[in-house]
């Protein structure tokens, strides 16, 4: 059997859908990816899954990967939290995955930023994909559909800060915590609380998201505009 066929085989079996792949992986190449996975597979096993509240399969966990109050996680399987990636689960309700997530290099999900302001929750769905630099701040509820995926270092919101009075520091107004959702098979920039994105939409690069958007819609700009719909 061809190399890269194998690794075909490998990834339907995890992810649990049909995986095709055309590059040409050579025997070192297929090698090399099967020594690191293995590495991420081990940490998953003894550093990630004994620690949540309830979890599916394989997790994978690169180096410095962590998830932090794991007894507030729920995953599916194929959980994929990449080099240096974080989940600050501290949270009223807790934090559900579904299956197939990948959390990129670097990127952070956190409920709880300060202690005098514990996030709600968060619910992610099915084949979600989050890129590098990313950071979800979950101080109210975030919402995220299936089939997501997220550009790199995209920024969704939960909360705004209130600064209503120039006598007082914005710092000591106190927030205003929203709920942000993300529907089915969007594919995302920078989201700011208590905006709903539609099924189907694409979000542009660059773009800041400060209203709810209808469904199958193309959106940038700052702050975002409808440029056209995918229906059209």
């Amino acid at each position: 059997m061809k190399t890269y066929k194998i690794i075909e085989f490998f990834l339907s079996k995890i992810k649990k859908e049909k995986h095709t792949l055309s590059y040409p992986f050579s025997l070192r190449e297929f090698l090399s990816i099967m020594i690191s996975k293995g590495f991420a597979v081990f940490r998953g096993i003894l550093f990630v899954k004994p620690y949540l509240k309830s979890s599916k399969g394989i997790i994978f966990a690169e180096s410095g990967a962590k998830i932090q109050f794991g007894h507030k996680v729920k995953v599916g399987s194929g959980l994929n939290l990449m080099k240096s990636s974080l989940i600050n689960a501290l949270s009223y309700k807790g934090v559900e995955i579904g299956d197939n997530f990948t959390l990129g290099k670097y990127s952070i999900i956190e409920c709880t930023g300060v202690l005098r302001n514990v996030g709600s929750s968060l619910k992610i769905g099915n084949n979600v994909g989050i890129n590098h630099y990313c950071f979800i701040g979950v101080r109210g509820d975030i919402e995220i559909g299936n089939n997501v995926i997220f550009g790199p270092r995209v920024n969704v919101f939960s909360e705004n800060h209130n600064f209503d009075s120039i006598e007082i520091p914005i710092k000591n107004q106190g927030v205003t915590k929203g709920k942000t959702i993300i529907g089915n098979d969007v594919w995302i920039v920078s989201i700011m609380s208590g905006v709903s994105i539609g099924d189907g939409c694409v979000i542009a690069a660059g773009a800041v998201v400060t209203k709810s958007i209808p469904a199958y819609s193309i959106i940038g700009g700052v702050p975002a505009k409808i440029i056209k719909s995918r229906k059209s």
